[in-house]
């Protein structure tokens, strides 16, 4: 225990509680007496944690004391009282976003289903615009699991950065012995590239990527009629060919194969 200045919490510390809890802040500790009952219906990880023995006597949750209390290590003391808020009914109007937030952010932890889709539902409310990405990747964290979600935010990352690396590589161009214009085929082919298909590549909302989507988007592309038909049919013909395309494919492919590991390891639930 660190020599701290200890604090009863002044809203969540119930003299007949039989359960006592412990937040750390730098400069203080507080302590919440609760009700190990109400913690277990609503959180099957504060169910689990409070059936434990607690002390290096085996205390049980019913002989806590503020002597000996269950410390909750990595927990914000705010965000908690956030937490207990909802739990006990008490919504909040003030700084609605922040609370919101730990109430999502903890009952994701804790697994109170009931807490964190209120907080979904209330802040996709409260400003859908700013429905931000980081909360779209904790809902699909949630929705998946954190193994799963781990394999496909890294297969998504290595695409991104292997088109990313692909639109500032242009494709040589193997030009047809049948051309006549190697010069202008040559040049009209870079330029194509840098400002066309290397912009599709990049697009920060819509990229085009896989190689069905670049050859599709190859095929509609005219060139301004600067490449001549045989240099356009060998670059496309290249393409089709080239492992470079199939990446994306490539990858999708991998990280089944990880997940189905994962699941016959018991690794995903």
């Amino acid at each position: 225990m660190l020599d701290l200045p200890c604090n009863q919490h002044s809203m969540f510390y119930f003299t007949d509680g039989t359960i006592t809890l412990l937040v750390l802040k730098p400069t203080c500790e507080t302590l919440y007496k609760l009700y190990p009952g109400f913690l277990a219906r609503h959180s099957p990880v504060f169910e689990a944690m409070l059936s434990l023995p607690w002390s290096s006597s085996s205390q049980t949750t019913e002989e806590q004391s503020d002597d000996n209390p269950i410390v909750l290590h990595g927990i914000v003391q705010q965000e908690f009282n956030h937490l207990l808020c909802y739990l006990h009914g008490h919504d909040s109007e003030l700084e609605r976003q922040e609370f919101l937030t730990s109430v999502l952010k903890l009952s994701d932890f804790y697994q109170i289903n009931s807490g964190f889709w209120h907080a979904v539902a209330e802040l996709k409310h409260l400003s859908p615009a700013a429905f931000k990405p980081s909360l779209k990747l904790c809902l699909e964290a949630h929705w998946m699991g954190m193994e799963y979600f781990w394999i496909l935010a890294t297969m998504k990352a290595q695409i991104e950065e292997h088109y990313h690396a692909l639109a500032y590589t242009k494709p040589a161009l193997d030009q047809s012995n049948d051309c006549q214009t190697p010069w202008v085929c040559a040049t009209v082919w870079k330029e194509e590239w840098w400002n066309g298909i290397a912009c599709h590549l990049l697009h920060p909302k819509s990229p085009c990527w896989g190689q069905s989507g670049i050859i599709a988007l190859l095929q509609e592309t005219d060139f301004n009629g600067g490449i001549c038909a045989s240099c356009k049919a060998g670059i496309m013909l290249k393409l089709k060919n080239s492992p470079t395309l199939w990446y994306e494919e490539d990858q999708e492919d991998i990280a089944a194969v990880l997940v189905m590991v994962a699941q016959m390891d018991g690794y995903v639930g």
